[in-house]
Order: C-alpha cells, then sequence, then structure tokens
C-alpha cells in the first residue's frame, strides 16, 4: 500500500468517526472541541447536520473513492477539505480571535494532512 492510499484511507476513516461523533452527541463534542455547549434544539439539530452528516458525507465519499481504485481524486478531495479547513480555521482566528489549543492542534493537523496530501499526489504522478 502506497502513501496516498494510507491517507486516503485513514481520511475517510476519520471523517467517518468525526462525524458519527457529532451526529451521535454533538454536545459532548462542542464541549471537547470548543469548551462551549450548544444553547438549544436549533443549534443540536445544526451541529448534527453539519458536523455530523456533512462529515460522514466526506468520509463516505472518500472512502468510496478509495474503494474503485480513484486514489488520486480521493487525494485531491482530502487536500481540497483540508486546505479548506485550515484556510477557514485561520480565518476565524485572524477575525475571531480566542483561539483554544484544540484550534491550533487541528489546524496543524489539517495543513500537514494537506501538505501530506499534495506530496503523495505528486510523487503518486511521477511514479
Amino acid at each position: 500500500m502506497n502513501l496516498g492510499s494510507i491517507i486516503v484511507l485513514l481520511s475517510g476513516v476519520f471523517f467517518l468517526v468525526y462525524g458519527a461523533a457529532f451526529g451521535i452527541a454533538p454536545n459532548a463534542m462542542s464541549e471537547l472541541v470548543t469548551g462551549a455547549r450548544l444553547a438549544d434544539g436549533a443549534a443540536l439539530i445544526d451541529f448534527r447536520a453539519t458536523y455530523g452528516g456533512l462529515t460522514l458525507a466526506v468520509g463516505l465519499m472518500i472512502l468510496l473513492l478509495y474503494r474503485s481504485s480513484q486514489i488520486r481524486l480521493a487525494l485531491l478531495m482530502v487536500i481540497s477539505v483540508l486546505a479548506c479547513m485550515a484556510f477557514t480555521r485561520v480565518l476565524g482566528m485572524i477575525v475571531d480571535g480566542g483561539a483554544n489549543t484544540t484550534m491550533y492542534v487541528y489546524l496543524a493537523l489539517e495543513s500537514g494532512g494537506a501538505l501530506l496530501g499534495w506530496f503523495a499526489m505528486h510523487r503518486r504522478a511521477d511514479q
């Protein structure tokens, strides 16, 4: 198994697990990540749908691409998702301030994952 395949497989599984956690326990996950509880039903519903449902869909698509051996497209998806998350996280840090340690850890993981995926995709193209 090459680096690109490993990145795709791990990313897909991570997004599935992370999405499921937010779908099942949005308040617990919100507290874990941000330190804040969600105030009302609408906030809980939106967290379940956005952080749970959308993240589950990303993981599912990545794994479907992996399963159909479309590793390059799956890597492009992983790179795009992680790079966009890192970009908007930095934007939030600049505009909103108040980032906790988890935000910096996520930024490092998103940036590092996008760069590693880019490296694997370009390395794969050279083979």
